[in-house]
């Protein structure tokens, strides 16, 4: 896979890869590095944070950007507990209370429009950092009538709730606007 730290380019390759979520190795967007690091600091010396280590009022910035979902069926799909206020605004749909598996298209963030697509994104992000017991990191790219215009930055990580087994996630999106090429 070619190095996505530039740009993700434009055309058929920037439509090619607004189907598949690209993971990176580190979050280069200042607001997700600043949630990895929050997520870092409250988890000590565990495996991985709980979910009530994490405080709103010392992230209270970051809420209307974050996601967080409840394992059903030990992972098989996960139920959204919150979703943003900026997430509800940027796909135009509210999600709270829904499934992964019910998440709709995407509006006019893709120029294709297929629920299927956006189920599969959300879910493989969301599995990889539960199964995983690790923050994932991601790029999105969004692309319209041919041209990418923004991209979005992403963390999902694994969240216990009272035992030391992932039972949710916790995750944010932050959009930027596309590098020119």
């Amino acid at each position: 896979m070619e190095n996505m730290a530039g740009s993700f380019g434009t055309g058929e390759r920037a439509r090619e890869i607004t189907e598949e979520p690209q993971l990176i190795e580190r979050p280069e967007h200042p607001s997700i590095i600043e949630l990895a690091a929050y997520l870092e600091s409250i988890k000590g010396a565990r495996e991985m944070p709980d979910r009530s280590d994490i405080k709103p009022s010392e992230i209270a910035r970051l809420l209307p950007h974050m996601i967080i979902a409840e394992a059903v069926n030990g992972g098989e799909d996960f139920r959204v507990r919150l979703f943003g206020t900026a997430l509800v605004d940027l796909l135009g749909e509210e999600r709270t209370g829904k499934l992964l598996s019910e998440f709709a298209e995407e509006g006019a963030a893709f120029s294709r429009k297929n629920p299927d697509a956006v189920q599969r994104r959300w879910l493989f992000v969301t599995q990889k950092a539960f199964f995983g017991r690790k923050s994932v990191f991601v790029k999105v790219p969004f692309a319209a009538s041919g041209r990418l215009y923004l991209v979005g930055h992403c963390i999902s990580a694994p969240l216990t709730a009272g035992g030391s087994d992932p039972a949710q996630t916790v995750g944010a999106m932050f959009v930027t606007r596309a590098e020119t090429v």
